[in-house]
């Protein structure tokens, strides 16, 4: 009831008390860590985020654009455009992608903000400027304005989405009465297949442990409880006939089978909702520290929980005694749990091919950064960094080529040791993206200019990658290898064109004789 009336006050353009709270902006528990904001200003409800190399495809949900966030601005062309139903919770719902391969799941309607014709899952391909070459892979009902579900994920090129009852009683959601197809479900959508899941009454959030291959979900309750699952293959949510932990076995038992999908009570529950989204574990270097922990964010009390795993990681532990039934009942403290607060509506978390974790808030129109503070502080001594090596990423493709990784290292590692190395790249960089975004752009628009300068720019990469192998520990030797670097690039790219032309010249010139 409480995620209905949040859409009701979202249909009408009007958001909550709990959004409109004045702050000085999110707070997070942990003093090594700080918050910052990424990108601010995403208009018409920003929903779920997808990361293709360091860009970001960030879903408008009330007029149907994918927007592009590039170094951490919000750019102004619109990379995806389609028509869609903006009231409830219709709109832009899902993305996730695999490489360049980008699926959005949306509901479709006659015209911007006009009737809905149902809900959509289309895959698309990522050109570095806009998502083409449309496929659609599957129609989903959406009857009602409500329980439209769209989180979708993907794990080991398998690609899901979620799909809430839409207003449906039927057998996929444990009633012996007709029934209606993909609702209260989890589906496989690429490559398609059988119904992964059942009885989800509606959710916002869906992601895999990336330790184990485990499924979880989040799962939005009516007047009471709110879950988090663990999601094994033909698992039965229990909804419509449970919500939160069952009562007895007597209850679970008179579940109306369905196929071989069985129940199991959820991981987590909120006795009061509290409209949990999105759900996200971290796997990286920068955040060690909570590579035992799984992230979940909230849209009615703008609060991010963390929970620790067990050691089998298919489970939460709790130091407080109220927790050990794992219900929050209404009265308990919540503090064990809370990590962070102020966000606003939560509507998406990832972690960024940087290690770091960002979210989305729907309410206040921004994506914020979770980044260590040491971190932080040696990003603010390195001047003018730049946000990536523009150039490189779009002949090679992605940032996560091995070209431009080497590009990266030799500048954080080699060149930002040294002063000399610091001021150089201050002074590089308000030359270079002078005109890097422009030549970037020619890329992308022509594959032969970009064949041409993969070819252009070999020669360079491979005489740079030897600081990568020096032992620089001084100035006198940062100068050295650079001057050394510089007299050996000038040689292949014009002193050796230079000699080359003269002894053509030459030899035309006997000829001629």
């Amino acid at each position: 009831m409480k995620i209905l009336l949040l859409a009701l006050f979202l249909s009408l353009g009007v958001l909550p008390a709990f959004a409109q709270v004045e702050s000085d902006g999110p707070k997070i528990k942990d003093d090594s860590l700080s918050v910052e904001t990424y990108v601010k200003g995403i208009p018409n409800n920003p929903t779920t985020m997808t990361f293709v190399g360091d860009d970001i495809l960030v879903l408008q949900r009330y007029d149907g654009q994918v927007r592009l966030v590039r170094d951490g601005v919000l750019q102004d062309r619109l990379v995806l455009d389609v028509s869609v139903a903006k009231d409830g919770e219709r709109g832009m719902l899902g993305i996730t992608s695999i490489g360049s391969t980008v699926y959005v799941y949306f509901t479709a309607a006659d015209a911007d903000g006009g009737k809905a014709i149902e809900n959509r899952i289309y895959k698309y391909e990522w050109d570095g400027n806009s998502l083409v070459n449309p496929v659609l892979l599957k129609t989903l009902p959406s009857d009602n304005f409500y329980h439209n579900g769209g989180a979708m994920t993907n794990f080991d090129g398998q690609v899901y989405a979620i799909m809430g009852d839409n207003g449906n009683y039927g057998r996929l959601q444990n009633r012996a009465t007709d029934w209606k197809n993909d609702t209260s479900v989890i589906l496989r959508i690429d490559p398609p297949g059988q119904y992964y899941a059942m009885g989800v009454r509606n959710s916002f959030g869906i992601t895999f442990d990336p330790n184990t291959g485990n499924l979880w979900d989040t799962e939005n309750g009516d007047d009471e409880y709110d879950e988090i699952n663990l999601v094994p293959e033909n698992f039965n949510s229990g909804w419509i006939e449970i919500m939160g932990p069952a009562k007895n076995q007597e209850q679970i038992d008179s579940l109306p089978k369905y196929g071989n999908f069985v129940y199991s009570d959820p991981e987590f529950s909120w006795q009061r909702p509290v409209a949990p989204t999105a759900i996200s574990f971290v796997k990286s270097d920068k955040l060690k520290d909570y590579s035992d922990s799984v992230f979940v964010g909230d849209c009615n009390t703008g609060n991010l929980y963390r929970f620790k795993l067990d050691s089998d990681r298919t489970g939460f532990v709790f130091e407080s005694p109220e927790l050990a039934d794992k219900v929050l009942n209404i009265g308990e403290s919540a503090d064990e749990i809370l990590f962070g607060t102020d966000f606003g509506c939560v509507t998406d978390i990832e972690v960024g091919p940087d290690g770091l974790l960002y979210i989305v808030s729907l309410s206040e129109e921004k994506i914020y950064r979770i980044i260590p503070k040491v971190v932080a502080e040696q990003s603010n001594q390195k001047p003018d960094a730049g946000g990536g090596c523009l150039i490189a990423t779009a002949a090679y493709g992605t940032e996560l080529s091995t070209q431009v990784q080497m590009l990266r290292e030799l500048r954080d590692s080699v060149l930002f040791n040294t002063e000399s190395g610091t001021t150089f790249m201050a002074g590089f960089n308000q030359f270079y993206y002078s005109f890097s975004p422009t030549v970037a752009d020619w890329e992308r628009q022509s594959p032969v200019f970009k064949e041409f300068v993969r070819i252009a720019i070999s020669p360079m990469l491979s005489t740079m990658s030897i600081l990568n192998y020096a032992n620089i520990d001084s100035e006198q030797e940062m100068l050295g290898y650079g001057i050394g670097v510089v007299l050996l690039n000038s040689a292949m790219y014009f002193v050796m064109p230079i000699l080359a032309i003269v002894k053509i010249r030459q030899h035309f010139s006997k000829k001629s004789n």
